[in-house]
């Protein structure tokens, strides 16, 4: 491979010993991947300093590689240094660890790092995790301050000042600060091409092509072409399984749910054999099913979404938000109400408005159920005005659904008899949303309320019509998942 900054950067600050063997491994590696597995087996045959045993750890953590992180542990290689970073993998992996016993490893850690470009470093890279498992972090800002000190103060510690962009970059997505985000991210990829860290850089791009998906589709998918390409040649696994993840999710704001759900699984699958089965993924699962009225396979990935997710409690209530989703889709709205209180003393906890607006959503879903439909309209709207910033989401789209749902459901005699086109102003706004924003599944799930409205006013030779336009699209393998909702809505009706 050839020399990258990811690796070289370290070179200033650690003794030769380690800088000649990290060269030596180097020298043999085709790409990051692979050095950081030839790194981990050195380390695990051969005896090692605890410097060279906390960067294995360091590596293999930075690429989310937590099956090297079990063999390091279990040949006794997790040095004091490396201890955090192995605690936080715990975490990441659905085990129940507080901050505080977290923050404790890094306390003791940090006083056996030989200089404060390695505890910046080690610093910085648990913080950026721990702001997006632990509330307790939003009141945990005097560490982050003292950096922020230190870096303006010492060139040799300028690129750290990349992780603190992220930092903030996390703190304005939780404010719903979408472009404040996007902002911060670029400017965080710019410093990190500086140094040529090319993991982060990679890792930058993933997280830029998912806040970017939500404003301009066609771009996000450039800079996802991007972030794929350098992850293959880099040899990083995670990020090629985070970059399925990104797809899904464009496939699923586009409407595309049974392409979106391909996608998610195969992240599953790379992040499994990585032995990091992200807990957060068995929920994203559940969404797509949830949005295609697949209830019975939505509630078996939410309840294993619930049980690995208790690790991370500030996403916690947009994971049990899948959950009231499935059981109201099954129809068990008992169960449905108790897990929606749940869900709400969760999201009121966690700090984050978007767990705010989870709840918000899946109350919208309930209301609508039990037939309180002025309550279930307030709920659809408040988010979409929460979202009025960044409307092109796979939320927004199933808010403009449900409304449009309910406009036809709530239309009196007189106004069915009037045969009108359109059932309002909510099916107008969803049919201008899906094509301005070119959303062909999301078309297809307007055109069958559309049917449902045909259906209602008695216009029966239009239903089979639009039906048969619906099945057609419904032949794309992304957009199979039409079928089905086809046969739920239309029991009655059979086409050739």
């Amino acid at each position: 491979m050839e020399p990258i900054g990811t690796i070289t950067m370290c070179f200033p600050h650690v003794d030769e010993e380690t800088k000649s063997i990290l060269k030596v491994v180097m020298d043999e590696a085709k790409n990051f991947g692979d050095f950081t597995r030839k790194l981990c087996d050195r380390v695990c045959s051969q005896p090692s300093s605890p410097l060279l045993e906390y960067f294995a750890t360091l590596f293999a953590f930075h690429i989310y590689d937590y099956s090297l992180i079990e063999r390091l542990k279990a040949s006794g290689k997790i040095s004091d240094m490396a201890k955090p970073l192995f605690l936080i993998s715990k975490v990441q992996r659905g085990k129940t660890i507080s901050w505080k016993r977290v923050k404790n490893s890094l306390d003791k850690a940090l006083k056996s790092t030989p200089n404060d470009w390695i505890a910046c470093y080690l610093y910085l890279r648990i913080r950026l995790l721990a702001e997006q498992i632990y509330p307790e972090c939003d009141i945990d800002f005097r560490p982050i301050e003292i950096i922020r000190r230190r870096l303006s103060k010492n060139k040799e510690l300028e690129f750290f000042n990349s992780y603190i962009l992220i930092i903030q970059a996390w703190i304005s997505e939780r404010e719903t600060k979408y472009k404040e985000m996007i902002e911060l991210l670029n400017q965080a990829i710019i410093l990190a091409r500086d140094y040529d860290e090319q993991i982060l850089v990679a890792y930058l791009l993933n997280l830029l092509a998912n806040q970017t998906k939500r404003i301009n589709v066609r771009k996000a998918i450039d800079i996802l072409h991007t972030a794929s390409e350098l992850s293959e040649q880099l040899g990083y696994q995670f990020n090629i399984g985070a970059n399925q993840h990104e797809w899904g999710h464009i496939m699923g704001i586009r409407g595309e749910l049974s392409a979106a759900i391909e996608y998610h699984l195969e992240y599953l699958r790379i992040t499994e054999s990585l032995a990091f089965p992200d807990p957060i993924q068995y929920a994203v699962i559940a969404v797509y099913l949830n949005l295609s009225g697949n209830g019975k396979k939505a509630l078996k990935f939410a309840k294993t979404a619930v049980e690995l997710n208790k690790s991370y409690p500030r996403l916690a209530a947009s994971v049990h938000a899948q959950k009231v989703y499935a059981l109201i889709n099954l129809g068990r709205y008992e169960e449905a109400e108790a897990e929606l209180e749940v869900t709400h003393e969760l999201a009121t906890k966690s700090g984050a408005s978007h767990q705010l607006r989870w709840y918000s959503f899946v109350e919208g879903l309930f209301e609508k159920a039990e037939g309180r439909f002025e309550n279930a309209i307030e709920c659809f709207r408040e988010y979409l005005k929460i979202d009025e910033e960044i409307p092109i989401t796979y939320m927004a789209n199933a808010c403009l659904l449900n409304l449009t749902d309910i406009e036809i459901t709530r239309l009196t005699d007189e106004r069915l008899r009037a045969q009108s086109d359109s059932s309002g102003p909510w099916m107008n706004r969803l049919f201008e949303h899906a094509e301005m924003n070119e959303l062909p599944g999301v078309t297809a799930q307007a055109l069958l309320l559309k049917a449902k409205l045909r259906q209602r006013q008695g216009r029966y030779k239009e239903v089979t019509e639009i039906l048969r336009d619906v099945q057609r699209m419904a032949e794309r393998p992304s957009m199979k998942f039409l079928n089905d909702l086809m046969v739920s809505s239309f029991p009655d009706i059979i086409l050739s």
